[in-house]
């Protein structure tokens, strides 16, 4: 018994149709693509920036806050770092800070050192800060400065000499009395 089916047995037989070829001048574009891929990123990076602060000014708010507030919240976080028994970290949140503009907060750090212990729990403290104060809009910012060279002192040579700096009549008293420092 022949098997049945649907198609012809003409098609079967016939060779395949040629694939037609589109020209270019057929082909319309669906979508412009930017050639420039540097100024796409930079578009993309500024959308994002945008909707970034106007998210976390809307969920933390945008209250004033002074001086005193911010060293009273940033006190607390070196405290809960303390407690935390990461002495490191409340180390680097001794240091001094000061208020520029009206959000930007800035801390003086002396070394790399203390801005890589910084950067482990920087988040944290910054959402810290704004959740305590209700700003979205504040930012942390690292000022490097350069730690002054204290002189050390070990002789008693060194200690003569600077006491005597301090208080010339120490000289004096050592040639009318003839005292020998370094004895």
């Amino acid at each position: 018994m022949p098997s049945e089916t649907n198609a012809d047995s003409s098609t079967i037989n016939q060779p395949p149709r040629p694939v037609k070829r589109l020209s270019q001048s057929k082909l319309k574009p669906t979508a412009k693509i930017p050639t420039d891929l540097n100024a796409l990123i930079d578009k993309n990076d500024e959308a994002d920036e945008d909707t970034a602060k106007d998210d976390e000014g809307d969920f933390y708010g945008n209250d004033p806050f002074t001086f005193e507030q911010l060293q009273k919240h940033w006190k607390d976080f070196a405290a809960l770092k303390k407690s935390e028994g990461k002495d490191a970290e409340h180390m680097v949140l001794q240091q001094d800070i000061y208020l520029k503009e009206l959000t930007t907060v800035v801390i003086k750090l002396t070394n790399a050192v203390k801005i890589d212990i910084l950067d482990r729990f920087r988040s944290d403290l910054v959402t810290h800060l704004k959740s305590k104060l209700n700003n979205g809009k504040l930012v942390l910012e690292i000022e490097l400065v350069k730690e002054e060279a204290k002189r050390m002192i070990y002789t008693n040579k060194e200690k003569f000499d600077y006491l005597a700096e301090k208080k010339p009549i120490l000289k004096q008293l050592k040639d009318r009395l003839g005292l020998d420092p370094d004895f």
